[in-house]
């Protein structure tokens, strides 16, 4: 007797290959390790859980846990025959993901299971790793304050100021862009503080010193490159234009202009990427209570794209300020305000050069027009002649605003450059390796892009 055929159709899309690669990077026998078992529990284990829930948030670009079940009741045949046992019917319920949210949020040790995932990931790749890139993010989502909890009003990098956010502090490998830990933080956290403790955590992790640490100028406080230089690091960042380095800044620009020191043209493959110039100094700082020395190169570099930025933006402001200037003293007509006192036109000139910062770029005259009329102020006595009065109207007129051509000139010869310091030596790192260092961060950029933006879609979060 001929048994009937039987096909069953699920549709599979990159389900399989989610699942195996997760399987193969032991994701989910290192979440059981850490994450352990209840007595009482049945079915797949809390490390496969997260595995399928993984699969489906990269699957399906949703990180929300109210449509996994149906999902899942979709694939029973395939999820069974990936983790190898039958899939019941419940198996993924909100009840049972939100027990291992619960879990998860529990964890005692969870430097401890990055680190295993780390290692993992390096079983399976050989990475190169040159240096690490650190930087922030901030991710917002729809969630109600709490006085303790990570989700904070803050300084929002996704332009929803009016969203409670939470902080992500990265370390990534580069040139991979591999991503080696992240740290969690309340939205409100400021960022200069959270690069030395992903320091301390990548240099545990890795179990080396000697490694080029790059970040932007929110790395660049005195204790952070101090701490750095007494482990053995280097550092290679950008300084703020804060405190005391505005003045240093000019004083060095002013070395380069004068001819006093001369910068050297910086090319990669017969294409030229600006100028540079740089010295060493020595800094000292205390560190745990002692004294650290050491030699740091201050690189003077000129971008020819900031540059042309830059004097885009300063002509823009001459004409903004031209032009709010001049419209003080508005023609007479009807609705026309015309400026009766020459102190406040001064003081409102003196502000709008300010605001615009081209101050001593920018030279207003103006005069004092004088209007003579005379006024009816009643009949005479005795029947004379009505009385009149004159009276004088003073108008102040702008007459024109000339630019200083010369002082000008001098701005744009200072537009373009900027300053960053590193204490890696030449022989590691020449200047235009530093040019060229900086300019990768589009690595860990890339790890925010894929993580907040699509497919995954982690902005706005809705897990709490």
């Amino acid at each position: 007797m001929n048994t009937p055929a039987s096909t069953l159709h699920e549709r599979l899309d990159d389900v399989p290959l989610l699942i195996g690669l997760a399987q193969k990077l032991r994701l989910p026998e290192l979440l059981d390790r850490h994450l352990g078992r209840h007595g009482n529990h049945h079915g797949l284990s809390n490390g496969t859980l997260a595995a399928g829930w993984i699969a489906f948030i990269l699957s399906r670009g949703n990180h929300t846990k109210v449509h996994v079940e149906e999902w899942t009741q979709g694939l029973p045949h395939t999820l069974s025959h990936l983790f190898g046992q039958p899939l019941r019917p419940a198996e993924f319920s909100d009840d049972r993901l939100g027990i291992l949210l619960r879990r998860l949020q529990e964890l005692d040790d969870w430097h401890a299971l990055e680190a295993d995932l780390w290692h993992g990931t390096c079983e399976v790749y050989e990475l190169p790793l040159e240096r690490v890139r650190l930087d922030s993010t901030t991710t917002c989502g729809y969630h109600t304050l709490t006085p303790e909890g990570l989700m904070q009003l803050g300084h929002s990098k996704d332009h929803r100021p009016d969203l409670p956010q939470l902080k992500i502090m990265a370390a990534a490998a580069e040139p991979s862009g591999h991503l080696i830990a992240s740290d969690l933080y309340p939205g409100q956290t400021a960022d200069d503080p959270l690069y030395l403790p992903m320091t301390r955590r990548v240099r545990s992790l890795l179990g080396r010193t000697g490694l080029l640490y790059v970040g932007d100028c929110k790395m660049a406080a005195l204790a952070t490159r101090a701490e750095l230089a007494a482990e053995g690091d280097y550092y290679l960042m950008p300084l703020p234009m804060t405190g005391d380095t505005p003045k240093q800044f000019a004083g060095w620009l002013d070395q380069l202009l004068s001819g006093r020191a001369r910068a050297q043209e910086l090319k990669q493959d017969q294409e030229s990427l600006g100028h540079g110039w740089e010295f060493t100094r020595v800094l000292a700082a205390a560190v745990d209570g002692k004294a650290v020395t050491w030699g740091e190169r201050v690189q003077l570099l000129h971008s020819p794209a900031l540059a042309q930025r830059q004097q885009s933006n300063l002509e823009e402001r001459l004409r903004r300020a031209e032009q709010a200037v001049r419209a003080l003293t508005p023609p007479v007509g009807p609705g026309k305000k015309q400026c009766r006192e020459e102190a406040p036109l001064r003081s409102a000139v003196t502000a709008i050069l300010g605001r615009c910062d081209v101050t001593d770029l920018l030279r207003v005259t103006w005069d004092r027009q004088e209007h003579h009329r005379s006024k009816y102020v009643g009949p005479g006595r005795g029947g004379a002649k009505r009385a009149t009065r004159t009276e004088v109207q003073v108008r102040y007129h702008i007459t024109a605003v000339h630019r200083e051509s010369a002082a000008i000139e001098a701005r744009r010869r200072r537009l373009g450059w900027r300053v960053q310091v590193t204490n890696a030596p030449k022989k590691r790192l020449s200047l235009l390796a530093s040019v060229l260092s900086y300019r990768s961060g589009w690595c860990l950029e890339r790890d925010f892009h894929l993580l907040k933006d699509r497919p995954l879609g982690l902005r706005p979060l809705y897990v709490k």
